[in-house]
């Protein structure tokens, strides 16, 4: 064995061991997408997609990406300077027009966006000062570019700390100075101060540049982001998003003033020398564009979602760290009880959260990632949150009397609801599993609470349209309870 064979040792022994306990969460082999997706023959409500609108499976995204491919195949054969379509021509307008700047670049994915941009405008007389809590693919951008140019300053600051910003201003090393940070911070789904962050940075002369992947389409007034939202969408030098977040596809994009952009197409390395992102996926992102801008009850859809289901993990004493959104970490702060703790989800719950351990986390700050999307339903939701009590007192993570505030026939509805909807979606052997997550509560119980539930009209809940039930007439002989 080589020296590479070598290199592997340490990692692929402690995943070895992850998986003898069967808590390895990667590479799980979905069968579809969405809310609730079919792994191995059993069905499971996924928590793990950054799909916030529910846009990878709407109809008109895939109508429009079957008729890109009919008409220019499925690639394009080379790079952008060389194959650049008509589409991408009026994908590039469009994202312009809509986040008012004067041009915009697509990038055959998010990752190359970013570090495309920060290896083209970095260099050795430049300071570049990063929130301390920027995405990986910030962090590879400024790394890749301070290979080239050995003299390039690296300065960190402490997460949406403006002294701490303002001290790396004040003591740079060059005059040109970018600020990078992000809109919607992925892991801890809270907001940076980015007003006083700009307002900072022009003080100092500083350019700003803002990855806001997890911000375009679902935050602010018209789905603009989180620069929109807190009022500074136009003071923005460089803002970059991706088509693989609420686009519902995959891709990136920068917009900036037009010298910027015109700039950034001839010298970014990812730009010049990846291939062209296919226009099936293109033309997905003008379809997803169109939803975006014309349907602002998907972002209130998701919002609503978000809400409810961050009320019922706060109700049952979780410790959501210091998220305000839709990206919902669930705090566990211990590497081995989160990996059990999904691994138990996953296994006897019907439930897919994402375990984040160090070294993608530090060590102490250890959570499940939890993403609400539009496409959730209150069943699926209500569900997962009685799960998460059980499961949670199992392991010792809530106290023993944790419970949500749902009725129990609700709490039976919504059980019966991820069986049927399992079924339906993985067939016959969902119901095997599910037959071990009936285990969690008291079966007679939970027989009785699906009787009576079945006995009544749907509520009006966010689950059903239904109006409520009327109040069920007095009888005349007391029956006695079943179970």
């Amino acid at each position: 064995m080589s020296w590479l064979h070598e290199r592997t040792t340490e990692l692929l022994s402690r995943v070895a061991e992850v998986k003898a306990h069967d808590a390895f969460p990667f590479f799980r082999p979905m069968q579809n997408v969405g809310s609730r997706v079919a792994v191995n023959g059993a069905s499971y409500v996924n928590f793990t997609s950054n799909d916030y609108l529910g846009l990878s499976t709407d109809p008109r995204l895939a109508k429009a990406a079957i008729a890109a491919t009919i008409t220019y195949g499925t690639g394009l054969g080379s790079a952008r300077p060389q194959a650049t379509s008509v589409r991408h021509d009026e994908l590039e307008r469009r994202l312009a027009g809509w986040l008012g700047y004067g041009g915009a670049a697509v990038f055959t994915t998010g990752y190359q966006a970013l570090v495309g941009t920060l290896g083209a405008f970095l260099g050795d007389d430049t300071t570049v000062i990063v929130d301390r809590l920027a995405h990986a693919s910030i962090m590879d951008g400024v790394l890749l570019a301070r290979g080239q140019h050995p003299d390039l300053e690296l300065r960190f600051f402490k997460h949406d700390s403006m002294r701490a910003l303002e001290r790396c201003l004040e003591t740079a090393e060059h005059d040109k100075l970018l600020v990078v940070v992000e809109g919607l911070y992925s892991v801890d789904g809270d907001f940076g101060t980015l007003d006083e962050t700009v307002a900072l940075a022009k003080k100092y002369g500083a350019a700003v540049m803002v990855d806001d992947a997890h911000g375009l389409g679902t935050l602010g007034p018209t789905g603009r982001g989180v620069a929109e939202r807190f009022g500074v969408l136009g003071e923005v030098d460089l803002l970059v998003g991706t088509f693989s977040k609420s686009f519902g596809g995959v891709g990136g994009f920068v917009v900036a003033d037009a010298p910027l952009v015109d700039f950034l197409k001839l010298s970014a390395r990812a730009f010049l020398f990846s291939a062209s992102l296919p226009v099936a996926q293109v033309d997905a992102a003008l379809a997803a564009l169109d939803v975006i801008e014309r349907e602002p009850a998907r972002r209130a859809r998701l919002a609503d979602n978000a809400r409810f289901f961050r009320e019922g993990l706060l109700e049952l004493g979780f410790d959501l760290g210091e998220s305000e959104t839709h990206i919902t970490p669930i705090m566990i702060r211990d590497e081995r009880r989160t990996l059990e703790m999904g691994a138990t989800l996953f296994h006897g719950g019907g439930i897919m959260m994402m375990p984040f351990v160090a070294p993608g986390v530090p060590a102490g700050t250890e959570r499940l990632r939890c993403n609400v999307t539009a496409a959730h339903t209150r069943a699926q939701m209500g569900y997962a949150l009685e799960v998460l009590a059980e499961v949670g007192k199992r392991l010792d993570v809530l106290p023993m009397r944790a419970r949500t505030s749902a009725p129990s026939w609700k709490k039976a509805w919504w059980m019966a609801r991820h069986a049927i909807d399992g079924a339906l979606n993985a067939g016959p052997g969902h119901l095997a599993k599910q037959a071990e997550v009936l285990a969690l509560p008291p079966l007679r119980a939970a027989a009785s609470d699906v009787r009576r539930a079945v006995r009544r009209r749907a509520i009006g809940d966010g689950w059903s349209d239904a109006p409520p039930a009327p109040p069920e007439p007095p009888r005349r002989e007391a029956r006695a309870p079943v179970g």
